[in-house]
């Protein structure tokens, strides 16, 4: 017990501090597009790698619903987590060293675009209770993140001939440094560089440029990958200790583990004034986990073994579910999330995050969480 809490809290520091250059490497790489675009896209497909390892891993650790269940039970709860946890905190971030008056400003388009694309997702994700978890399913929720990644660029491109303005905000948001070799960054020395993963300081003297941000990237995404295998052997060990279902040890373990990374880049994007990058970034994610997540390990497992068998039950922890959708915890999970989704979707179109509306948003996650466990 004792070591998989080790192993838990070891990843989760792992993942917090690789998550810092990452964002510098992805913030230079991206720092010419529109705002609206990198949370959604490059953040939260990268801040969502760990959702998406942690997923294919437990399917191809256990091959059996068992692993699809854990997996499962990681994305639906990362992604209650991603909605409400993620712009809350950044917004008390904004409240506490802002001050009061300071307003986390909400485009109300894109809360609405988001919003149907994620609910859209979640209803395609349904349709497995009808066609099955097969191949056919994971290619039509791969293909509807793609129309969403489409949709996202379509309509919120940038002005590229602002490059220069973009180029000096970029080097004053991660205080920079301009020489005659170029743009360096994490001025720091070298063994606090390696305890605190500043990739750029430990392979490239802190010099930033596209080939080592791409660099970086790869990097993090490597260690990343790592720190989930050791997530899922933790998330494993804990719950095998208190003798719960995997699918709850995945749900209230590695869920809130792997949101760290989405947590960071909000909070990041807050204090660089990006509200939008910030609040789109935790839909983006919710989105790339259940059509991605789900989709590319179910997509690549039922090409191998074929499609997976939903009819072995979960075993369920609660008492509703003796009473209603005859005992399903994946329909009732989706079922609630949808809800869910639309109820905190709608809190946020009709106004910006106060702390009224941080409250009720807090007030719905608990409901839910509730309503999960009681099933």
């Amino acid at each position: 017990m004792f070591s998989s809490i080790l192993i838990l809290i070891i990843a989760i520091y792992v993942m917090r501090k690789c998550s810092s250059s990452f964002t510098t490497a992805a913030d230079f790489l991206t720092r010419d597009l529109g705002e609206g675009i990198k949370g959604p896209t490059i953040n939260a497909v990268a801040s969502s790698l760990p959702e998406l390892l942690i997923s294919s891993l437990f399917l191809f650790y256990f091959k059996d619903i068992k692993g699809f269940s854990a997996g499962y039970g990681t994305i639906i709860g990362s992604s209650a987590f991603n909605i409400t946890l993620i712009p809350v905190i950044s917004f008390l971030y904004l409240y506490i060293t802002k001050g009061k008056d300071k307003v986390f400003q909400i485009n109300k388009l894109i809360v609405k675009q988001d919003a149907f694309f994620l609910l859209g997702s979640i209803a395609i994700l349904s349709l497995g209770f009808l066609i099955g978890i097969n191949f056919y399913l994971s290619l039509l929720l791969i293909l509807f993140y793609i129309l969403y990644i489409f949709f996202v660029i379509k309509t919120r491109a940038g002005d590229k001939s602002r490059n220069m303005f973009f180029l000096k905000k970029f080097i004053n948001d991660h205080k920079g440094k301009v020489d005659e070799k170029g743009i360096s960054v994490e001025a720091v020395s070298f063994f606090s560089s390696l305890c605190h993963l500043k990739l750029f300081r430990i392979f490239f003297q802190g010099k930033v440029n596209v080939g080592t941000s791409i660099f970086v990237v790869l990097i993090s995404i490597l260690i990343i990958g790592a720190s989930c295998y050791s997530l899922v052997l933790a998330t494993e060990g804990i719950s095998h200790y208190f003798g719960i279902n995997l699918f709850f040890g995945a749900f209230l373990i590695a869920a809130i583990a792997s949101s760290i990374p989405d947590t960071i880049f909000s909070i990041e994007d807050v204090k660089h004034g990006r509200f939008i990058d910030s609040f789109s970034n935790a839909y983006g994610s919710n989105i790339f986990d259940i059509c991605i997540g789900i989709g590319l390990p179910v997509l690549v497992y039922s090409s191998i073994y074929g499609p997976i068998n939903m009819n072995m039950p979960i075993e369920r922890i609660g008492w509703i579910g003796d009473y209603i959708l005859g005992g399903n915890l994946f329909m009732w999970s989706l079922l609630v999330l949808f809800i869910f989704t639309a109820l905190v979707s709608l809190v946020y179109h009709k106004s910006n995050l106060k702390l009224k509306s941080a409250l009720i948003i807090l007030f719905l996650y608990i409901c839910f969480m509730t309503v999960l466990l009681l099933f």
